[in-house]
C-alpha cells in the first residue's frame, strides 16, 4: 500500500494486492481531492512499478468517476459482478475491469 500526497497533505492511499494470477489494484482518495486527477496520477504511478499483468480492479457499478479513473490508466470493462461494499454497509453492483 502507498499513501497517496496531494498539496502537500494526504490524499488517500493506492495498493496492489494478491496472488499474480488474480493481481487487483485498489485504491480511496478523499473526497477533497476529487476531480483533480489525483486518483488517476496515483493510479498510473502504481501501475508503472507493478510488473504483473493482467491487473484486476472493481468499481461501484455507479461509480463514474472511478470507472473513467481506471479506463484512462487503461483498464478495460469485462463484466459485472455483484459484491459487498464495507463502505456502504452491503451488496452493490460492480463493473469488472482488466489491465493486460
Amino acid at each position: 500500500m502507498r499513501t497517496v500526497v496531494a498539496d502537500g497533505e494526504v490524499a488517500g492511499h493506492v495498493a496492489a494486492y494478491g496472488p499474480a494470477d488474480e493481481r487487483e489494484v485498489t485504491y480511496w482518495i478523499d473526497r477533497a481531492h476529487w476531480g483533480r486527477g489525483t486518483a488517476t496520477a496515483a493510479l498510473a504511478a502504481l501501475i508503472e512499478i507493478e510488473g504483473t499483468r493482467p491487473l484486476h480492479a472493481r468499481a461501484a457499478a455507479d461509480n463514474a468517476g472511478s470507472i473513467r479513473v481506471l479506463e484512462k490508466c487503461g483498464f478495460v470493462i469485462t463484466g459485472h459482478d455483484r459484491g459487498f461494499a464495507q463502505a456502504r454497509q452491503g451488496e452493490i453492483d460492480e463493473v469488472l475491469l482488466t489491465l493486460s
